[in-house]
């Protein structure tokens, strides 16, 4: 990735590394890569960080000769792409399939194919559950990466669609309950009043009777991201998503079983947050394409 900056009249006689660290928001760490294995130009000549910039001035960094190896093992496998520029490349991924590897787990994983389809590049900005499909976004450097998360911490919309067992009254609220994972090395996280604060907002957007049992689709906004947040929130409502195997009841469990929801019915339908590049409105859209889920939210998706 080449990042480029041209010096204005207010950067008269400023030092190149006040521009690099503020103007082109590098970090000191790539900084420092970039240095060692020269990849900062002025006017297409190497420069030195102490440089003092003149108008006009053309500033360059060629952030990929910085770029560390990933260690996630290029591996052909389908990529399903909803969208892709010059800094970033967003997926639909599918319900089953983990997003990154982990220690029992090195090939298989849709960063494993990310990481094919880029050419030996992989960075995650946002991480689904393995049983959640909807929208992945990686950087293709890991300067933008860090630009993404800034920019998603700044200020991002993650809207999801679930299906949940039972009937939400009100129609539309919000839940800020705490979370904490329940015992070290357990996956399972619970509402508990010195966990850290988590905000989720829904709006019943259909219900639904199954042999005589309410379910009902749901939209929901997260204001925080805590892991497994929605699921939590939805189990601690007395309401578990169906299809989930970690949080459920008898009943949430007997209707999954009833229409062969087998991992819980989540799908991350839209992703939006600042362009950190091009400083637009990056809006990521994804539309369901569960088969077991559809008849439920047919008439929104």
């Amino acid at each position: 990735m080449e990042l480029r900056y041209t010096a204005t009249e207010k950067d008269e006689g400023r030092e190149l590394l006040r521009v690099l660290r503020g103007d082109m928001a590098l970090s000191a760490n790539l900084i420092r890569k970039l240095k060692r294995r020269g990849g900062i130009f002025v006017n297409s000549r190497p420069a030195f960080t102490n440089y003092r910039l003149s108008c006009g001035d053309l500033v360059t960094c060629l952030t990929d000769v910085a770029e560390e190896a990933s260690g996630i093992v290029p591996e052909q496998g389908e990529v399903d792409i909803i969208f892709e520029d010059e800094w970033f490349l967003a997926v639909n991924k599918p319900s089953g399939q983990l997003s990154h590897p982990s220690r029992s787990r090195y090939t298989g994983t849709l960063a494993n194919y990310v990481s094919r389809y880029l050419g030996g590049v992989c960075h995650a900005v946002n991480r689904l559950d393995r049983d959640t499909s909807g929208i992945v976004l990686f950087a293709k450097s890991s300067h933008a990466k860090a630009r993404a998360v800034q920019a998603m911490r700044a200020g991002s919309e993650r809207e999801y669609l679930a299906l949940a067992y039972g009937n939400f009254r009100p129609h539309r609220g919000t839940i800020d309950a705490p979370i904490k994972r329940l015992r070290e090395r357990d996956m399972r996280r619970g509402v508990r009043q010195d966990g850290e604060r988590a905000v989720t907002h829904y709006v019943v957007i259909g219900e639904h009777l199954c042999s005589g049992q309410p379910i009902t689709a749901l939209k929901l906004k997260l204001e925080t991201g805590r892991t497994h947040q929605i699921r939590v929130h939805c189990e601690y409502l007395g309401h578990p998503l169906l299809g989930d195997v970690l949080y459920f009841t008898p009943e949430s469990r007997a209707i999954s079983d009833k229409l062969g929801i087998g991992a819980q019915a989540l799908h991350a339908a839209r992703l939006c947050l600042e362009h950190p590049f091009t400083g637009g409105r990056l809006e990521l859209n994804c539309p369901l394409k569960r088969a077991e889920l559809l008849p439920y939210f047919k008439n929104i998706v």
